[in-house]
Protein backbone atom coordinates (compact mmCIF):
# COMPACT_ATOMS: atom_id res chain seq x y z
CA UNK A 1 0.00 0.00 0.00
CA UNK A 2 1.64 3.57 -0.45
CA UNK A 3 0.47 6.98 1.29
CA UNK A 4 -2.67 7.51 -0.98
CA UNK A 5 -4.13 4.54 0.50
CA UNK A 6 -4.32 5.35 4.09
CA UNK A 7 -7.26 7.17 4.20
CA UNK A 8 -9.74 3.99 2.52
CA UNK A 9 -7.39 1.78 4.64
CA UNK A 10 -8.42 3.80 8.27
CA UNK A 11 -11.77 4.35 6.92
CA UNK A 12 -12.14 0.11 5.83
CA UNK A 13 -10.55 -1.30 9.39
CA UNK A 14 -13.09 1.13 11.20
CA UNK A 15 -15.99 0.29 9.25
CA UNK A 16 -15.13 -3.67 10.29
CA UNK A 17 -14.90 -2.63 13.98
CA UNK A 18 -18.21 -0.95 13.89
CA UNK A 19 -19.57 -4.45 11.64
CA UNK A 20 -18.37 -6.74 15.36
CA UNK A 21 -19.85 -3.73 17.79
CA UNK A 22 -16.42 -2.40 18.52
CA UNK A 23 -15.33 0.87 18.63
CA UNK A 24 -13.53 3.27 15.93
CA UNK A 25 -9.08 2.67 16.26
CA UNK A 26 -7.49 5.11 17.44
CA UNK A 27 -4.76 6.86 15.10
CA UNK A 28 -2.67 5.23 16.97
CA UNK A 29 -3.88 1.35 16.54
CA UNK A 30 -4.39 2.08 13.03
CA UNK A 31 -0.50 3.36 12.67
CA UNK A 32 0.31 -0.16 14.03
CA UNK A 33 -2.26 -1.56 11.62
CA UNK A 34 -0.67 0.55 9.15
CA UNK A 35 3.24 -0.47 9.64
CA UNK A 36 2.28 -4.84 9.51
CA UNK A 37 0.16 -4.47 6.83
CA UNK A 38 1.78 -1.88 4.43
CA UNK A 39 3.82 -4.23 2.79
CA UNK A 40 0.96 -5.71 0.72
CA UNK A 41 -1.43 -4.10 -1.91
CA UNK A 42 -4.29 -2.33 -0.79
CA UNK A 43 -6.23 -4.72 -2.47
CA UNK A 44 -5.38 -7.43 -1.09
CA UNK A 45 -5.56 -6.35 2.56
CA UNK A 46 -8.91 -5.25 1.59
CA UNK A 47 -10.00 -9.06 0.38
CA UNK A 48 -8.93 -10.01 3.52
CA UNK A 49 -11.04 -7.56 5.63
CA UNK A 50 -14.07 -8.63 3.84
CA UNK A 51 -13.43 -12.10 4.14
CA UNK A 52 -12.97 -11.46 7.93
CA UNK A 53 -16.26 -9.92 8.20
CA UNK A 54 -18.07 -12.14 6.22
CA UNK A 55 -16.52 -15.43 8.01
CA UNK A 56 -16.16 -14.01 11.54
CA UNK A 57 -18.46 -12.06 14.17
CA UNK A 58 -15.39 -10.87 16.02
CA UNK A 59 -13.45 -7.58 15.56
CA UNK A 60 -10.61 -9.09 13.54
CA UNK A 61 -6.42 -8.64 14.79
CA UNK A 62 -3.67 -7.64 12.76
CA UNK A 63 -2.33 -11.43 13.18
CA UNK A 64 -5.36 -12.25 11.80
CA UNK A 65 -5.87 -9.79 8.64
CA UNK A 66 -1.65 -10.92 7.74
CA UNK A 67 -2.80 -14.64 8.04
CA UNK A 68 -5.53 -13.38 5.21
CA UNK A 69 -3.22 -11.83 3.28
CA UNK A 70 -0.42 -14.23 2.90
CA UNK A 71 -0.13 -16.40 -0.32
CA UNK A 72 -1.63 -19.93 0.70
CA UNK A 73 -0.34 -21.91 -2.49
CA UNK A 74 3.92 -21.69 -2.87
CA UNK A 75 3.17 -21.41 -6.87
CA UNK A 76 2.59 -17.57 -5.45
CA UNK A 77 5.39 -17.02 -3.79
CA UNK A 78 8.00 -14.71 -5.72
CA UNK A 79 10.64 -16.08 -7.82
CA UNK A 80 13.70 -15.84 -7.43
CA UNK A 81 15.78 -12.99 -9.09
CA UNK A 82 17.46 -14.35 -12.19
CA UNK A 83 21.14 -15.67 -12.36
CA UNK A 84 23.46 -15.24 -14.62
CA UNK A 85 24.59 -18.43 -16.92
CA UNK A 86 27.75 -18.88 -15.58
CA UNK A 87 26.09 -18.97 -11.84
CA UNK A 88 24.18 -21.70 -12.87
CA UNK A 89 26.44 -23.65 -13.94
CA UNK A 90 28.01 -23.26 -10.88
CA UNK A 91 25.40 -24.75 -9.61
CA UNK A 92 25.03 -27.76 -11.79
CA UNK A 93 28.23 -28.62 -10.82
CA UNK A 94 27.72 -28.51 -7.35
CA UNK A 95 24.48 -30.30 -7.38
CA UNK A 96 26.43 -33.10 -9.85
CA UNK A 97 29.14 -33.27 -7.13
CA UNK A 98 26.44 -33.47 -3.90
CA UNK A 99 25.23 -37.01 -5.92
CA UNK A 100 27.97 -38.08 -7.02
CA UNK A 101 29.90 -38.13 -3.43
CA UNK A 102 26.06 -39.19 -1.66
CA UNK A 103 24.25 -41.29 -3.71
CA UNK A 104 25.20 -45.49 -3.72
CA UNK A 105 26.21 -47.01 -6.60
CA UNK A 106 24.36 -48.59 -9.02
CA UNK A 107 23.64 -52.11 -7.40
CA UNK A 108 24.21 -55.41 -9.51
CA UNK A 109 20.67 -56.32 -9.84
CA UNK A 110 21.42 -59.96 -11.49
CA UNK A 111 23.84 -60.64 -8.17
CA UNK A 112 21.61 -63.19 -6.77
CA UNK A 113 20.87 -65.02 -10.28
CA UNK A 114 24.39 -65.01 -10.27
CA UNK A 115 24.95 -66.66 -6.67
CA UNK A 116 22.83 -69.02 -7.44
CA UNK A 117 24.78 -70.63 -10.44
CA UNK A 118 28.08 -70.17 -8.67
CA UNK A 119 26.75 -73.45 -6.55
CA UNK A 120 23.19 -74.55 -7.96
CA UNK A 121 23.53 -77.55 -5.44
CA UNK A 122 22.44 -75.50 -2.40
CA UNK A 123 18.79 -74.01 -3.99
CA UNK A 124 15.62 -75.28 -5.19
CA UNK A 125 15.48 -76.57 -8.95
CA UNK A 126 12.93 -73.57 -9.68
CA UNK A 127 15.69 -71.01 -8.08
CA UNK A 128 18.27 -72.22 -10.19
CA UNK A 129 15.56 -72.35 -13.67
CA UNK A 130 15.05 -68.65 -12.88
CA UNK A 131 18.30 -67.95 -12.46
CA UNK A 132 19.13 -69.30 -15.70
CA UNK A 133 16.87 -67.44 -17.61
CA UNK A 134 17.96 -64.44 -15.95
CA UNK A 135 21.55 -64.76 -17.00
CA UNK A 136 20.65 -66.73 -20.20
CA UNK A 137 22.23 -70.25 -20.39
CA UNK A 138 25.55 -68.71 -21.97
CA UNK A 139 26.47 -67.40 -18.21
CA UNK A 140 30.00 -69.23 -16.80
CA UNK A 141 28.92 -70.75 -13.29
CA UNK A 142 32.41 -70.55 -12.44
CA UNK A 143 33.09 -67.48 -9.49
Amino acid sequence: MNDANKKQFWGMLNVAMELTNKPPLTKEAILTWWNLLSKYEYSVVENAVSKWVDSSSKPPTPHDILGLCRPKDPIYQALPSPVSHEDNKAHADKLALYIHERLKPKTDYKQWAKRILRNPKNFPENSVTAAREVLGEHYDTQP
